[in-house]
């Protein structure tokens, strides 16, 4: 057994001070200490999912991100570590803890599979790990096999911590509840029928000109990404692919490890109705350079055009209830311009809800560089030499 600081201090001399997941009691002490130490930061997750989308954002911004759940949530994060991290070569951190460890103490009847496959998961993955320090003179050990992997794969590697690996620490710092108060005065002025609302490209063009290349664009799976290259590729643009609906957390990452830049997150309603707990999450921690785009099709375009069940979800009084700090909603494309070019984006997070029309103009073609192509692109455009073993 080994104390938190045992653990966390080398951590932070190997820059690894951001750590984002969802509770596990396995975990309690190393998130008791994070968060009564300044040095570190913690940023509650709502899922596993958004955790790894969240501190991919971070790491892509130049950071060094660790993300704890329990195995139950193994499942969670699948889809955007296989998605996300995997072909974009994301290097992070996880810790994963082992409820219902086959041949250990008895645990609740919902870990006792997942304590059976943990490793295996992990390996058909193709995630390196290992087993978490048990000892102090592990530590070192376990963190250089870390440095080794993210300096030679840069992509995920595991520690897998069982029952009493860390000595208890309790918390600190005792968080009171906030009272937080809000009023929703919305009118949602949809004037247009769906067939004649404004296109995809003609919403994406008005993001590029606004925008220009000081800020960030990230462009949620699918038609978005696609149709955004089409109009003009750019260094400062991130096209997602796969990991559905991370498009928000791993911009809201960004946001925390950049915030002198301006990041706008172009959505889909099918991906944001996925993930809609990560609005919780900016809503809470309020990034400032943070500007949420939602073009709202009411369909999943790219897939064959099935409708959503956005239609019956008012996305404006959504948002504002969850914290942003405006919330615009419109299907005319004047009032879109107005808002894109507006000083309300100098004070995030703003959401902006956009109304268009299904379908796309002539065949799309796709970004031209492999995802981790395009991630280390945008980290030259930072300035930010990608991550080298220390």
């Amino acid at each position: 057994m080994i104390t938190a600081d045992e653990f966390l201090r080398p951590c932070l001399d190997r820059r690894f001070n951001f750590f984002t997941g969802t509770p596990c009691s396995y975990l309690k002490p190393i998130i008791n200490y994070v968060i009564d130490h300044e040095e570190y930061r913690f940023v509650d997750a709502v899922n596993e999912g958004d955790a790894i989308a969240m501190a991919s954002g971070f790491t892509i911004g130049g950071g060094r991100a660790v993300v704890m759940f329990q195995n139950s949530g193994l499942g969670n994060a699948v889809n955007p570590l296989t998605s996300l991290a995997y072909p974009f070569r994301i290097p992070l951190l996880v810790i994963v803890t082992l409820r219902g460890e086959a041949g250990g103490e008895k645990d609740e009847p919902q870990h006792e599979l997942m304590g059976q496959i943990t490793t295996r998961l992990l390996d058909t993955m193709q995630i390196k790990w290992s087993y978490f320090p048990d000892e102090t003179g592990k530590v070192e050990k376990v963190l250089n096999e870390v440095e080794k992997h993210f300096a030679t794969e840069s992509r995920p590697y595991a520690v897998v911590m069982r029952k009493k690996d860390v000595d208890r620490y309790e918390l600190v710092k005792k968080s009171q509840p906030g009272k937080f108060e809000f009023r929703v005065n919305h009118r949602d002025q949809f004037t247009l029928p769906c067939e004649s609302r404004y296109s995809r490209k003609e919403a994406l063009r008005e993001i590029q000109t606004a925008v220009g290349l000081e800020s960030i664009v990230i462009a949620s799976t699918g038609y978005n990404g696609r149709e955004l290259h089409d109009l003009e590729d750019r260094e400062n643009q991130f096209y997602m692919v796969g990991s559905m609906g991370c498009a928000v957390p791993l911009g809201f990452g960004l946001s925390l490890a950049r915030p002198e830049k301006r990041i706008v997150v172009v959505d889909g309603d099918g991906a944001l109705l996925m993930r809609t707990g990560n609005l919780a999450t900016v809503g809470f921690y309020q990034p400032r350079n943070l500007i949420h785009v939602l073009l709202d099709n009411e369909a999943h375009d790219s897939t064959g055009g099935q409708l959503t069940v956005s239609r019956g979800v008012s996305f404006a009084a959504v948002a504002k209830a969850f914290g942003y700090k405006h919330v615009i909603s419109t299907d005319r494309l004047d009032v879109f311009r107005e808002v894109m070019n507006s000083s309300l984006l100098e004070e995030g997070p703003v959401f902006v809800h956009f109304k268009i029309r299904k379908g796309v103009t002539g065949e799309l073609g796709r970004p031209h560089l492999q995802p981790f192509q395009v991630k280390e692109r945008l980290m030259r455009h930072f300035g930010q030499k990608e991550e080298v073993a220390a």
